[in-house]
């Protein structure tokens, strides 16, 4: 990808992130940060993919990560849950093309014209890369609070 690309990138993956923070009434003075958080989320996760080759589940894995971590130095100086931030912000990275392909293999079973041993293996490859990578961005999300907070008291 061109430097071009890279920018076009950054910029119409922020568009998700600030609708989806918009739903959950998150408070205008922040949207300029959700929108940042979900540019740098998708844009380390496509230089992740395209100039280290690493898969997209390490890619997503990588992306939350980084969040978490911006996050968790930017949520406290402003007095906010650290949650207002990220989760609108890993939208962005959410494998929506393999959801997609999975459910569509699942509605394409019913067609009698269709082959179904290859609807079913479509069905688990796209279903367990889907799983895989919600459940790496999870952990991508989680892990720098638990390592960052693990000294904080719990009353």
């Amino acid at each position: 990808m061109t430097v071009t690309q890279y920018i076009l990138d950054f910029i119409f993956s922020a568009v998700p992130a600030v609708v989806f923070a918009m739903i959950f009434s998150t408070p205008v003075r922040f949207l300029p940060l959700v929108a940042l958080g979900g540019a740098v989320a998708h844009l380390s996760r496509t230089v992740c993919i395209n100039e280290f080759s690493i898969g997209i589940i390490g890619a997503s894995f990588v992306g939350s990560i980084i969040i978490s971590v911006m996050f968790i130095f930017i949520a406290p100086r402003l007095r906010v849950p650290r949650p207002v931030f990220t989760v609108a912000s890993i939208v962005p990275i959410i494998p929506g093309k393999y959801a997609y392909l999975t459910l569509l293999s699942v509605i394409k079973m019913h067609d009698p014209d269709e082959d179904r041993s290859a609807l079913i293996e479509a069905f688990f490859e796209n279903g367990i890369i889907t799983t895989s990578v919600l459940l790496a961005i999870g952990m991508g999300i989680a892990m720098p609070a638990l390592l960052f907070y693990r000294n904080r008291p719990v009353v």
